[in-house]
């Protein structure tokens, strides 16, 4: 489990949702805070102290601080979304443009290249800001550089009608990243037989 930084919220949340759901945790935020009838004061107490504890756990120094002193587990909840999760036009313009800006490199791994383009994606949608999945493969494969040009021409005219899908985009990157890599390791291959040929009739000549 990862900490939570001012940069890693929109992957944070969604694992430690999962912790708190896998150890019956999540009551107070289920209910928003709202102690209901068959639990005593004490009992309701010992269980917010608990979910405080489990998520103090996984914050940063640097963010511990703004929650250190907070013993209602809704309400270090909210203010950590409030830290982390704003709306405001300003800031949904800015993951926007990153979200445009984002460009794959030759010889990066696709892998962390998708990886960069969801947490984008999932940023904009806590901000209530939700793409269509054809919007995303359009993104997605706007991001690709010129020397994968043939793969994106060759999906725009196989996409069935007209509508290219994130899943294919996606399933044809991973596909284009094997194809290069089996590419390299062949031409490489070839290269150690005709380096071992030269020095062969090298030591021939010699003789």
């Amino acid at each position: 489990m990862l900490k939570l930084t001012a940069s890693n919220y929109s992957i944070w949340k969604p694992r430690i949702e999962d912790i708190l759901y896998c150890k019956d945790l999540y009551e107070p935020l289920q209910l928003l805070g709202q102690k209901p009838n068959r639990k005593s004061d004490d009992a309701w107490s010992i269980l917010n102290r608990k979910v405080d504890g489990q998520i103090r756990q996984w914050v940063d120094q640097s963010v511990f601080h703004h929650v250190a002193q907070e013993m209602d587990a809704y309400k270090l909840w909210t203010k950590l979304s409030s830290m982390y999760e704003r709306k405001t036009a300003q800031n949904k313009a800015s993951v926007i443009r990153r979200l445009f800006n984002l460009k794959y490199r030759d010889g990066r791994s696709v892998t962390e290249h998708l990886s960069d383009f969801q947490g984008l994606i999932n940023l904009l949608t806590n901000m209530k800001m939700v793409l269509d999945d054809e919007l995303q493969a359009l993104v997605l494969l706007s991001s690709l550089p010129d020397s994968w040009d043939t793969l994106v021409v060759s999906l725009n005219n196989s996409a069935p009608q007209g509508v290219l899908t994130l899943d294919i985009v996606k399933d044809s990157m991973f596909n284009e990243e094997a194809r290069r890599k089996e590419q390299g390791v062949v031409a490489e291959s070839e290269a150690l037989i005709l380096e071992y040929h030269e020095r062969t009739n090298n030591r021939k000549f010699h003789k």
